[in-house]
């Protein structure tokens, strides 16, 4: 569903489509429920920005976006995705509902060809 919703994520960043629509075809598109497909949105928007984003993903996710992004935006925007990522674990930490070990092992590889 991640790779089918990447291309309309892509669309809102690049004021394509709105985050309104972008979630309705991403929907539409791949099954994904709303408000799934709006947090895809909202991660991807927060990695491209280099803001740390709330909403949790399995970590194939995350790492197809960090992949994405660098492969598509290059690795300016990679950093930021990177550094957007580093949030999220670090927020996460706070909750007390444990760490994300295999996320942070992500961020550790990709950032080591960074």
């Amino acid at each position: 569903m991640s790779v089918g919703a990447y291309p309309y994520a892509k669309q809102v960043y690049l004021n394509q489509l709105t985050r309104t629509d972008g979630t309705l075809e991403i929907n539409e598109a791949t099954g994904m429920a709303r408000g799934s497909a709006q947090a895809f949105v909202t991660i991807f928007l927060a990695m491209m920005s280099g803001s740390t984003y709330k909403r949790a993903f399995n970590n194939v996710t995350n790492q197809f976006l960090l992949e994405s992004i660098r492969k598509d935006f290059g690795d300016t925007y990679f950093q930021k995705a990177l550094q957007a990522t580093q949030g999220h674990i670090d927020y996460y930490s706070t909750l007390e509902k444990g760490n994300l070990t295999g996320l942070q092992r992500i961020v550790d590889r990709l950032g080591k060809f960074a």
